[in-house]
């Protein structure tokens, strides 16, 4: 039997799939060129960053700060890579979305090392 952290990444996989199918349909209907443009980038991140956060919710072996973290970088890395210039509403809004992620992610990152760095100084002192 599989664990929950491979069904999750499995459905997000699943999920990713009928994305791609659904770009695929949108650029024959409308004959908009999606293949290289932020909505990639969204149907990439669905299958990295989706499977992150639900296991962030339900998993108990992994930190969900840890989790949260590897989300947000993911996020940062496809949204440049696939956007090169932000240029359009789409391109700022995936780069909006990546860098608010990581700039949370930077601060509980540091809130978490300086809360630890007073608790360790509390305890040297005591001594």
């Amino acid at each position: 039997m599989s664990s929950r952290e491979n069904r999750a990444i499995l459905a997000s996989f699943g999920v990713f799939v009928l994305a791609l199918a659904g770009l695929a349909v949108l650029e024959g209907t409308l004959g908009v060129p999606v293949g290289d443009g932020p909505l990639a980038a969204l149907a990439f991140a669905v299958a990295i960053v989706l499977p992150q956060l639900y296991l962030a919710l339900t998993d108990d072996e992994v930190a969900p700060r840890t989790r949260l973290g590897v989300a947000a970088v993911l996020a940062g890395l496809f949204a440049l890579g696939f956007v090169a210039a932000p240029t359009g509403t789409p391109s700022l809004l995936l780069f909006g979305a990546a860098g608010i992620a990581l700039l949370v992610v930077c601060r509980r990152e540091i809130r978490a090392a300086y809360r630890e760095s007073i608790g360790n100084d509390d305890a040297a002192s005591r001594r």
